[in-house]
C-alpha cells in the first residue's frame, strides 16, 4: 500500500509505565483492533497493560448481585479474561500502584468499592477490566519494530474516564503529528474505501 510506504507507522517514543500504546489501524485481531492500551507496568522482563477503549456488554452488577454499582466492564486484553482488574483515581487506597499522575491500579478491592459507591458518578473515578494485555521480555520491543504499536507519552490521563471510549484511539492518533494523524482516518476495513 503506497500510503503505508510513505508514512511509516513508527513510534517516536519508547514504551514506559503510564504511556499509551495505539494499535496499527490494520490490526484486525479482535482484542487489539483500534486498541488504546495503558501500560500499567513496563520493564526489561515484561509489560502489562489494559485496553482502555473496548467496553464489553457486561456490567459489575451482572457479576455480583450484592454490589450496587452499575459500572461497565471493559475487555482489558486476551490474558486472564476471567480475572477482574481495575484502574481508579483514589490515591489513598492501600496497596494501589500509581500508574500516572491521576491513575492508580489495583489495591484493596473493598476499599475501592466503598470509595466508589458514595460518588455521584463512580464511572468517572473507576474503570473495570476483564483480562489484560501482556508481553514477555523484548516481545513488545519486537512488535514496535514491526510497526504494530505507537507509543505515546502525552496521554491525558485525567480525561480517560470521561472520554467516549470509541474516540480514544482516533483522538490519541490525531495528537501524534501530521504523519501519524493520517492513520486516524483509515477505515476499519480498507476494502470499504
Amino acid at each position: 500500500m503506497k500510503i503505508r510506504e510513505r508514512h511509516i507507522f513508527k513510534s517516536k517514543a519508547a514504551p514506559k509505565q503510564g504511556g499509551l500504546l495505539l494499535a496499527d489501524p490494520h490490526l484486525t485481531e479482535a482484542f487489539f483492533q483500534r486498541a488504546a492500551i495503558l501500560l500499567v507496568a513496563h520493564d526489561s522482563t515484561e509489560s502489562f497493560g489494559l485496553v482502555v477503549n473496548h467496553p464489553s456488554a457486561l456490567f459489575l452488577s451482572d457479576l455480583f448481585d450484592h454490589i450496587e454499582l452499575d459500572l461497565p466492564i471493559y475487555n482489558g486484553g486476551p490474558v486472564a479474561p476471567e480475572q477482574l482488574f481495575y484502574l481508579h483515581r483514589f490515591a489513598h487506597i492501600k496497596g494501589a500502584k500509581r500508574v500516572t499522575e491521576h491513575l492508580y491500579f489495583g489495591g484493596d478491592w473493598q476499599e475501592v468499592l466503598n470509595t466508589a459507591i458514595v460518588l455521584k458518578k463512580p464511572q468517572e473515578h473507576l474503570r473495570l477490566f476483564a483480562g489484560y494485555a501482556g508481553w514477555g521480555a523484548q516481545q513488545l520491543d519486537e512488535e514496535l519494530q514491526e510497526y504494530t504499536w505507537i507509543c505515546t507519552t502525552d496521554f491525558k490521563d485525567q480525561t480517560l474516564f470521561t472520554a467516549n471510549p470509541s474516540t480514544i484511539w482516533k483522538n490519541s492518533m490525531l495528537e501524534q503529528g501530521p504523519n501519524l494523524s493520517l492513520f486516524a482516518h483509515f477505515p476499519l476495513n480498507v476494502s470499504d474505501n
